[in-house]
């Protein structure tokens, strides 16, 4: 990956993919190579090996494959019709002091050869034992900023009523869902903000653990 670019960050409740035929196909032969007490450590003399063989197969040969290809792809199917990816237009949770607290606590670690749990549990020491003096400001910016999201979801609300009014035709009761600007449907704005907490949490500590890998990748690359 390039020096500054940014992963495609995935939804981790987006459906997983459809498994190939051929896919399944080398997962079973890999375990009866296991089995067999071959050496599978070499993915790719395997796979070279695996697909020669499956290019060799027979329609019948292909078929428990095959079956089990198409059940995982209803099951995708299944999945992503009621899948409903999160709506970019909804205001991003403010963070709280700890994980201001967080940020800099990693700037600071920046360059110590330090990995990110061993980040993770060392902040959290030093946080616990910060004087309540010390975490003033940070108890100050949160606040600010929870401040910030609260005028800017009441500005998202007032979007999904909008919406959802039109949808309506502006007769009888407003719904409670609304179609946002990429055709899915929202969750009304009050859905459980506990659960969100958590997922934004996860998110952060994944966007940080991918851009410590990065900076690691790099500094591979200036040794070269």
């Amino acid at each position: 990956m390039k020096k500054g670019q940014k992963r495609k960050k995935k939804d981790p409740n987006a459906p997983k993919r459809p498994t190939s035929a051929y896919f399944y196909y080398v997962q079973d032969a890999r375990e009866k190579a296991k089995a067999a007490g071959r050496d599978t450590k070499k993915i790719g003399e395997f796979v070279k090996e695996a697909s020669k063989v499956w290019n060799a197969m027979d329609k019948e040969a292909r078929k428990p494959f095959d079956e089990l290809a198409a059940k995982d792809r209803a099951r995708y199917e299944a999945e992503k019709g009621v899948y409903a990816p999160k709506d970019s237009n909804k205001p991003k949770r403010p963070q709280s002091a700890y994980f201001l607290f967080l940020g800099d606590f990693r700037a600071k670690m920046k360059g110590k050869n330090i990995g990110h749990r061993d980040i993770l549990k060392l902040a959290g020491e030093e946080w616990n034992k910060l004087p309540v003096p010390d975490k003033k400001p940070y108890n100050e910016r949160a606040e600010v900023e929870k401040k910030k999201y609260e005028v800017a979801m009441d500005e998202y609300r007032k979007l999904i009523d909008e919406e959802a009014e039109d949808l309506s035709g502006g007769d009888g009761p407003k719904v409670k869902k609304a179609k946002t600007a990429n055709g899915k449907k929202a969750k009304a704005a009050e859905s459980s903000d506990e659960e969100e907490d958590e997922e934004e949490e996860e998110e952060e500590e994944e966007e940080e653990e991918e851009e410590d890998d990065d900076d690691d990748d790099d500094d591979d690359d200036d040794s070269d």
